[in-house]
């Protein structure tokens, strides 16, 4: 049998089916386009900083100025709060020690630290039970608006590997939703 004798469409059907599957995306594309579709915005639970906050001058718990090389490599969960670590602050400190320990394999990529307004914060209770927590103490004006110490209650903030404070919860957020913050940071980002 000649290629004369057979139907055009017949010979062409491979390339006709291989083009209509290449066009096909952009045709349904366009069309949601058309009709005002939008997939959903991805979010965090927290309050994303834009830009992110550089982080002050801070202290550790013995008055010595901390050096800003002790957040390179690793994320950080941040308590604040003004005032004694009591029963909010406390709350906060265990949930972010679950939320530490949840990530599992990623833990060893994540720091908590507790920061206060307190010149000589009591941190024996809390290290006693919490050996891994770092003190940390915010004196000046420049440190109190960054944490927002100002305000009431303790706020949960993640720092970045640059040390920059990328995040903020308010004090009734959900520690489910830092955590899957957290999962999420870890599972896209190089650094840390």
């Amino acid at each position: 049998m000649s290629t004369a004798s057979v139907p055009m469409f017949t010979r062409y059907r491979p390339l006709l089916l291989i083009l209509a599957l290449l066009i096909l995306p952009f045709i349904i594309g366009g069309g949601l386009y058309a009709w005002g579709w939008r997939p959903a915005k991805a979010s965090s639970h927290g309050e994303l900083l834009t830009p992110p906050r550089e982080l002050p001058p801070l202290f550790d718990a013995t008055g010595k100025p901390l050096d800003k090389a002790a957040f390179n490599d690793h994320w950080s969960l941040v308590v604040a709060g003004a005032g004694p670590c009591e029963a909010a602050c406390k709350k906060w400190i265990l949930a972010t020690r679950q939320i530490h320990v949840a990530l599992y394999k990623q833990m060893s990529r994540v720091q908590r630290s507790w920061l206060t307004d307190q010149s000589t914060p009591d941190t024996t209770a809390l290290l006693a039970v919490q050996p891994d927590l770092h003190t940390l103490v915010a004196t000046g004006s420049m440190a109190r608006r960054s944490f927002d110490l100002d305000a009431a209650g303790h706020r949960v903030y993640v720092l970045d590997p640059a040390g920059r404070i990328i995040l903020r919860y308010a004090p009734d957020a959900d520690p489910r939703g830092i955590l899957k913050d957290m999962e999420r940071l870890l599972r896209y980002a190089w650094a840390g």
